[in-house]
């Protein structure tokens, strides 16, 4: 079903949004997390969420998330998503054909974005430890946050949103990677509930990815 289909994109929008309220909206919420840092701002708890997919017109806004997350990862000394190994605007473009883009936004504003992937990685499947699951699965890349709400619990809200929609989607088995040392996505990951399943390896250089999993039996 693509994101033309209005009807389905309502329903998903008035699902995510009240999910989202529910653990953004409350203040004493564990240290909400965004990428590890402690959440900071008390507007966003009344803000309008809504969880979609992406479109064409969004794509300028996610490009820019992206590129404030890729020099972020510069500062901090990562070679994660550079020399152009980011979700350049062709990825971007191809995840949106796929209706595979997702974007968040706060009173309409886009303040993170995701890919959910339900194609076979063949980069997964060489995976040097073993997965807890095998089947169908769906798997979690391109994943930015507006670095303007850094602090705000976006990348914990991002990754919540994807995973429940995963499950609407139908997929029990989520996957996920991120590099060695990026540890507050590591630390995010495992507080969502991921387990450590071994290394994979992108075909580039620094390409080396820990690979989690995350089994919600569908209801």
């Amino acid at each position: 079903m693509g994101y033309e289909d209005e009807d389905f994109i309502v329903r998903q929008a008035k699902q995510m949004g009240e999910l989202l309220a529910g653990f953004l909206g409350k203040k004493d919420a564990e240290a909400i997390l965004s990428f590890g840092d402690e959440a900071k701002s008390g507007e966003m708890e009344d803000a309008q969420w809504n969880f979609r997919r992406s479109t064409p017109a969004d794509i300028p806004e996610i490009n820019q998330i992206i590129q404030a997350a890729k020099e972020y990862l510069k500062q901090q000394g990562s070679p994660q998503w550079q020399n152009g190994r980011e979700p350049h605007e062709a990825v971007i473009r191809q995840d949106i054909s796929k209706a595979a883009s997702y974007v968040l936004t706060m009173n309409e504003e886009i303040v993170g974005t995701v890919a959910l992937i339900a194609d076979k990685d063949p980069v997964y499947e060489a995976i040097e430890g073993q997965w807890l699951h095998k089947g169908p699965y769906v798997a979690l890349h391109h994943v930015a946050v507006s670095q303007k709400y850094r602090g705000g619990g976006l990348g914990k809200a991002v990754l919540q949103a994807a995973i429940h929609q995963a499950q609407v989607l139908g997929y029990e088995d989520i996957r996920i990677d991120t590099y060695p040392a990026n540890q507050p996505m590591l630390g995010l990951i495992e507080k969502l509930g991921f387990k450590y399943c071994g290394m994979v390896h992108f075909p580039f250089e620094h390409g080396e990815r820990k690979a989690f999993q995350l089994i919600q039996p569908l209801a």
